[in-house]
């Protein structure tokens, strides 16, 4: 049975704007990046943790993404050696999923991605939510309306429900670089 989401969650969604930085808001004259820096690590795939999925690109997101829960939170990190922030992870996961590169900022990546509607939502695409009037917060969507993030400073990279009351009240939009 598929869920429905109200309209007026729908409508609070689209209202508001979300990323995990503090910058501002601005277009992006290049979307997505090949990657080319090589001396980054990459995950072992050998050591991820198995996932359930039709589509081997999104199963190998979801399966990097959760092979970083318990990564300390760290305000400019973006490897599981230096911690993350939320928009960090999102970079390391399309990095070494993808071979691509994203906006680093939780703004800039809300605003370059692509919007989706919930029915089109997938594991691997990205939930953006706006925490306050300058910050903002990004995870990566792993199915069963779950999601993966790296919340605010002393916390680690864990998995949150999109129905938390918290993270429901804040969200903005559903968003992807696939």
């Amino acid at each position: 049975m598929k869920r429905k989401i109200a309209l007026p969650f729908i409508l609070v969604l689209i209202t508001f704007m979300s990323a995990c930085s503090q910058s501002s808001q601005r277009s992006l004259g290049s979307r997505i990046q090949p990657h080319s820096n090589h001396s980054q690590q990459y995950v072992q795939r050998s050591q991820l943790p198995p996932v359930a999925s039709t589509n081997p690109s999104r199963n190998l997101m979801v399966r990097i993404a959760k092979s970083t829960i318990g990564t300390p939170y760290k305000w400019g990190g973006n490897s599981p050696q230096r911690g993350f922030d939320c928009s960090g992870l999102m970079t390391y996961i399309y990095k070494n999923s993808l071979g691509i590169r994203i906006p680093r900022t939780a703004a800039q990546q809300r605003d370059a991605s692509r919007t989706i509607s919930y029915k089109q939502l997938q594991p691997g695409d990205m939930l953006f939510f706006k925490t306050s009037a300058k910050s903002n917060h990004v995870g990566i969507y792993i199915g069963n309306r779950q999601f993966i993030h790296a919340p605010s400073g002393g916390k680690r990279v864990k998995i949150t429900s999109m129905d938390s009351s918290y993270w429901y009240k804040r969200f903005v939009k559903f968003g992807s670089f696939i």
